[in-house]
C-alpha cells in the first residue's frame, strides 16, 4: 500500500509540484505549529530554548549537506556515481554529529541550568542528521524525475514529526522528553519510508571504491558548502547574537516576529527547487530564451511572495502572531516589518546562489558571503547590546540588501557574458 502511494502517479510533473510544495510547507512551518503550543504552556523559557534548538540544528544541518544537492541534481553528465555522494554524505553526517556534539558542550555545557538547554539541541541536531541523510536519497529521486516520491516522503515523515512533538509535549511538558520521542518516531518512519522509496533506483553496487571520487567532489562542493552554511548563518544571525546577550524571554519574541522571516525563505527554495534540474539543461544545451523566462519568472514569484508577506505583515502580523502564540507583541509591528523586507532579500540571495550553482561559478560565492559572516560575527553581539532588537533587525537587513546586490551583479555578469 505504501509502495503503491509512492511510486503511483498518473502526472509526475504535477505531482512532484504538489507534494515538494507539501513538504516545503510543513518544513517551513514546523516550528510556529510546535512554538504554538509550548508558547501556551511555558512562553519564557522552554519557547526561547526551543528556538536557539532549532537555529542551531537548522546550521548544524548545512555542514550534514555539504552544500552538494544543488550539485548532485543539476550534475547532468552524471560525472559522479550514486556511490560517490552517498559516501560522501556519510561522512558529512559523522562529521555533522562531532561538531554539534563539541559546539554544545563548548557553548552551554551539560552542568546545572544548561543541562536542559543543551540535551534539547542536541537532540534537534540528531533529528538533522536525519534530514541530512535523507537529503542525498532524494537528491537521486530527483536526478531520476522523481521528486514527487521524495516530496511524498519527506510530507510524511514531518507530518509524523510535528503530531509526535506536539502530543508528547502537551502531556509531560517536558522539552527532553518530547524531543527524544520525536526523534525516535522520524528515524523509524525514515528507516520505513525510503527504504521503499528508493528500492527501485539503487541497482548501482555500492562499493567502498567510490570513497576515492569524494576528496574530488568535496573539492567541487566546497564553495557551496561555505554558502550554504554562512547564509543560513545569516538567516539566523539575529537569534545566535540575542542568545550571547539577551534572555530566553527575548529570543523567544523575537523568534515570534521571525517566524514569518524564515517561512518566506524555506518556501522560497522550495518553490524554486523543481526547477533546478530544468534550468541546468537549459543552460547545458544553451537554451538561451528559455533560461532568462525561467529565471524572470521565479523572480516574479519571489517578489509576489515577498510583497503579500509584507502588506500581510503591515495589517495583520502582529494580530495573527500574537493570537498563533498567546503573546503580547503590539510594541513589535515595526521590527516586523524589517524583517518581513530582509525574508525577501534572503530569499533572493538562496535564488541567484542557485543560479550562479547550476552555471558552476559556485566560487565566487565565498567572498561575499564570508564578509558578511565576518561583519555579523564581530558586530552583531554589540549591535544588540546597543540598539537591541530594532537595531539587530536593520543590521540584518542591510547586510542581506548588502548580497542581494552582490550576487545579482555577478549573475547578470554570468549570464550576459555566456548569451553576449
Amino acid at each position: 500500500m505504501i509502495r503503491s502511494f509512492l511510486y503511483d502517479t498518473a502526472n509526475k510533473e504535477k505531482s512532484a509540484y504538489i507534494w515538494n510544495t507539501s513538504a516545503s510547507m510543513l518544513s517551513a512551518f514546523q516550528t510556529v505549529f510546535i512554538l504554538m503550543i509550548i508558547s501556551r504552556i511555558d512562553p519564557v523559557s522552554d519557547a526561547g530554548i526551543f528556538t536557539i534548538a532549532f537555529a542551531v540544528g537548522n546550521l548544524m544541518l548545512t555542514i550534514g549537506r555539504y552544500g552538494i544537492r544543488p550539485f548532485q541534481v543539476s550534475d547532468v553528465r552524471e560525472s559522479y556515481k550514486f556511490s560517490d555522494y552517498l559516501w560522501a554524505r556519510i561522512i558529512t553526517c559523522l562529521l555533522m554529529i562531532g561538531i554539534s556534539i563539541v559546539y554544545v558542550v563548548s557553548n552551554y555545557g551539560f552542568a546545572g541550568e544548561n543541562s536542559k538547554k543543551s540535551t534539547v539541541i542536541l537532540l534537534v541536531c540528531m533529528t538533522k542528521v536525519i534530514d541530512a541523510f535523507e537529503d542525498v536519497l532524494h537528491g537521486m529521486l530527483q536526478q531520476r524525475q522523481r521528486l514527487d516520491i521524495a516530496g511524498k516522503v519527506v510530507s510524511l515523515r514531518l507530518a509524523g514529526y510535528i503530531v509526535t512533538y506536539l502530543i508528547t509535549y502537551i502531556f509531560t511538558k517536558n522539552l527532553v522528553v518530547a524531543s527524544s520521542i520525536s526523534l525516535l518516531i522520524t528515524f523509524i518512519m525514515f528507516l520505513g519510508l525510503n527504504s521503499i522509496a528508493v528500492k527501485e533506483f539503487t541497482k548501482e553496487k555500492i562499493s567502498r571504491g567510490a570513497i576515492k571520487n569524494v576528496k574530488k567532489l568535496y573539492i567541487e562542493c566546497f564553495p557551496l558548502f561555505i554558502s550554504t552554511y554562512l547564509v543560513m548563518y545569516l538567516g539566523n544571525a539575529p537569534k545566535y547574537a540575542i542568545d550571547k546577550v539577551l534572555s530566553n524571554e527575548a529570543q523567544a519574541c523575537f523568534n515570534y516576529i521571525f517566524m514569518p522571516v524564515f517561512v518566506i525563505g524555506l518556501v522560497s527554495q522550495f518553490i524554486y527547487q523543481p526547477a533546478i534540474r530544468r534550468l541546468s539543461f537549459a543552460w547545458y544545451n544553451d537554451e538561451k530564451n528559455f533560461f532568462k523566462k525561467a529565471i524572470l519568472k521565479q523572480i516574479i514569484i519571489i517578489v509576489i511572495l515577498s510583497i503579500l508577506a509584507i502588506f500581510g505583515g503591515a495589517f495583520l502580523g502582529i494580530p495573527i502572531l500574537s493570537a498563533i502564540y498567546s503573546v503580547d507583541l503590539t510594541g513589535y509591528k515595526q521590527e516586523l516589518l524589517v524583517l518581513l523586507i530582509g525574508g525577501g532579500m534572503l530569499a533572493f540571495v538562496n535564488f541567484l546562489q542557485m543560479l550562479i550553482t547550476i552555471t558552476r561559478h559556485q566560487n565566487w560565492l565565498i567572498g561575499g558571503y564570508i564578509l558578511a559572516y565576518i561583519v555579523f560575527l564581530t558586530q552583531g553581539k554589540s549591535v544588540v547590546k546597543n540598539y537591541g532588537i530594532m537595531g539587530i533587525s536593520l543590521f540584518y537587513l542591510t547586510v542581506l540588501v548588502a548580497l542581494t546586490i552582490i550576487f545579482g551583479i555577478m549573475t547578470c555578469r554570468i549570464i550576459t557574458h555566456r548569451y553576449k
